[in-house]
């Protein structure tokens, strides 16, 4: 077998990789013996659904079970992932056994989310996963001792754009939520409004070649906002007002750089802010990919996400 056209024989040699040990990589971890971790399974709309659950080693207050219960993450991956995919990406579970919270990682249907696009595998087969996920958050809170106050959720890429969709669809169920290299979709918002305020932040490269970052269309599909209008229009629902906190940063030799835009002055002590890495990609940032990719961008080392999002969170 011959290729004429380099980049067809590129494409054609990742996904035989991501096939042949993408798919293989995640039977290993399925098979790993992690006595935190378990697997579960929920029924949704006559379909089985599974997600991944990580309890935090609890080390507050030597070993005493929080008084309130503990802190719920959820983790959504993106387009073509799975929740061990990102569980091992992220890496949120080390922060689970430092912070003592709960991490839940969800997979979507075909490796995808109905996001509200209407352009992924979920979104044509009418999959409910606003249902599934608040289905979730509701077996989470029945089976474990979470605080209901502080409920959390973040995703990536297809994962970030159903994030949005839980935030404006169903805002009461979450303190904070983060979108990475995802924004808000036009179809959502035409569709939809938060009955109530959230805080919200965004993660976003300016040199996204999937998501662009000043809005448009999606490489799969779909029209989308920029990440700034995205911003603008959570300043509006959490009635934000004055001029943002700015702080910047550039101390790595990575053709990167980041700018962080806090709204701090809005109801209901709410934050809307965005993390904007100039020059970055489509990555998860400060981690390595985990799935074979022809072409994300810039990754950054400006910025860790995972570790970042926990702060926005912990601050709220």
């Amino acid at each position: 077998m011959t290729y004429s056209n380099p980049l067809r024989f590129i494409i054609f040699l990742s996904l035989f990789l991501f096939f042949c040990f993408g798919c293989g990589f995640i039977r290993k971890q399925k098979r790993l013996n992690d006595s935190d971790t378990s697997a579960h399974e929920l029924e949704v709309n006559g379909m089985f659904r599974s997600f991944y659950v990580h309890v935090g080693k609890n080390q507050i207050g030597n070993e005493t079970e929080p008084t309130n219960g503990r802190p719920l993450l959820l983790v959504l991956h993106g387009r073509l992932g799975s929740g061990l995919q990102v569980m091992e990406q992220s890496q949120f579970n080390v922060s689970a056994d430092k912070e003592s919270l709960i991490v839940v990682y969800p997979d979507g249907y075909s490796r995808s989310w109905a996001d509200g696009r209407g352009q992924t595998p979920a979104d044509k087969e009418n999959i409910d996963d606003v249902f599934f996920l608040e289905k979730t958050v509701l077996y989470m809170e029945d089976k474990y001792k979470i605080d209901s106050s502080k409920v959390f959720i973040v995703g990536h890429s297809n994962g970030g754009f159903m994030v949005q969709r839980m935030a404006v669809e169903k805002p009461h169920l979450f303190k904070g939520a983060v979108s990475i290299a995802a924004q808000l979709s036009k179809e959502v918002v035409k569709k939809w409004a938060p009955s109530s305020g959230l805080s919200v932040a965004f993660m976003s490269g300016t040199e996204d070649p999937t998501v662009p970052y000043y809005g448009g269309y999606v490489r799969d599909g779909g029209e989308i906002l920029s990440v700034e209008d995205s911003i603008d229009r959570w300043k509006t629902w959490n009635g934000c007002s004055g001029q943002a906190t700015v702080t910047k940063k550039d101390e790595k030799s990575d053709e990167t750089s980041l700018e962080i835009f806090t709204y701090s002055e809005c109801k209901n002590n709410t934050v809307v802010r965005l993390y904007k890495v100039i020059g970055g990609g489509h990555s998860w940032p400060g981690r390595k990919q985990s799935l074979p990719v022809i072409f994300r961008g810039k990754l950054t080392e400006e910025l860790d996400a995972t570790l970042e999002a926990w702060n926005f969170f912990k601050g709220l």
